[in-house]
């Protein structure tokens, strides 16, 4: 469909910007690129609503609509409660607001987190409304230098499902990080499916993953020892407590690609129960006999040892 909308056109225009000022090494760009990223949802859902004859003008105000009333217009449209990402889109708009109105800042993470909202929203719009693949038109008619540092962007050619597969030189370290474990738990929420259990009630990966590996057949107790300090990488760069360098984002990267690898060679049955195990909060890597007594949901009011000389006792 030929679309001329001149709503539309702005705002893949601000959304374009919005990726230039993404990619920059500039901290105070990245306060650019947030702005431009609520200014390009913003107008991409007016101009869907205009498109379906929805009304956009508040009388009574005499301007526009908020953006919070056109999600609520569109989720009516499109028969739902609220479109999807909508408490992200809010959380946007106030950053957005923070930084027009409070000179707030934002961080590396903070950024890669809105833009992941972004993609998502303008992705299902675009593609519902105005029959446009949002990863086409940005190969088309973005820079390739600027699109290709963003890791929202999939490449052309199919790539592994290895959370080192999502590394690029083109971005930061701290970046690939957060691409790498992205891919390594959606990854992991496979493995849990293709066994027959439920991925939706994992709770924490690593909680599963050190069940699952430390069960095996033949357990590689290195691996299971390394896995724990990915975590805690991740953990530091994602609540701002550090960065991270590009050679422990390799080794980190590299210790995920083991253990996912470690997973899928497992026995079905193996992964079924130390998923079935984490859901239950049963404590350490014990899978057996799942039902959680009290010393594994709460052991603040039951020793350790209390709960391994009942377990040896039967």
């Amino acid at each position: 469909m030929l679309q001329r909308s001149p709503i539309l056109r702005f705002a893949l225009e601000v959304f374009d910007h919005s990726l230039a000022n993404a990619t920059s090494t500039n901290p105070r760009d990245w306060k650019m690129a947030v702005m431009s990223l609520a200014q390009s949802v913003e107008l991409a859902v007016k101009a869907a609503l205009v498109e379906q004859n929805v009304p956009i003008y508040d009388k009574k105000a005499g301007m526009t609509i908020t953006i919070r009333d056109a999600l609520g217009k569109l989720a009516e449209l499109w028969d739902q409660d609220r479109v999807d990402m909508h408490s992200r889109l809010e959380l946007l708009v106030d950053e957005r607001n923070a930084i027009q109105h409070k000179y707030g800042a934002i961080d590396e993470v903070t950024l890669d987190y809105h833009m992941e909202t972004v993609f998502a929203v303008l992705r299902e719009l675009l593609q519902r409304e105005f029959d446009i693949e949002l990863d086409d038109w940005i190969r088309g008619e973005v820079d390739q230098t600027i699109w290709k540092k963003v890791r929202f962007v999939p490449p052309l050619e199919p790539v592994s499902d290895a959370p080192s597969a999502s590394a690029s030189p083109d971005r930061s370290a701290t970046l690939d990080l957060i691409a790498g474990f992205v891919s390594y738990e959606q990854s992991v929420r496979k493995a849990v499916e293709s066994a027959g259990a439920d991925p939706t009630r994992l709770g924490s990966t690593l909680d599963f993953v050190l069940k699952a590996l430390a069960n095996a057949p033949e357990p590689d107790r290195e691996l299971v020892g390394a896995i724990p300090a990915v975590y805690r990488l991740r953990n530091r760069v994602v609540h701002g407590f550090g960065t991270a360098a590009n050679d422990d984002v390799s080794k980190g990267l590299a210790v995920l690609d083991r253990a996912l690898a470690a997973l899928n060679a497992l026995p079905r049955s193996t992964v079924a129960e130390a998923s079935e195990a984490s859901s239950l909060g049963v404590r350490g890597t014990r899978i057996k006999g799942l039902a959680p007594r009290e010393c594994d949901v709460s052991p603040e009011f039951a020793p350790l040892d209390e709960c391994e000389e009942t377990s040896q006792g039967g």
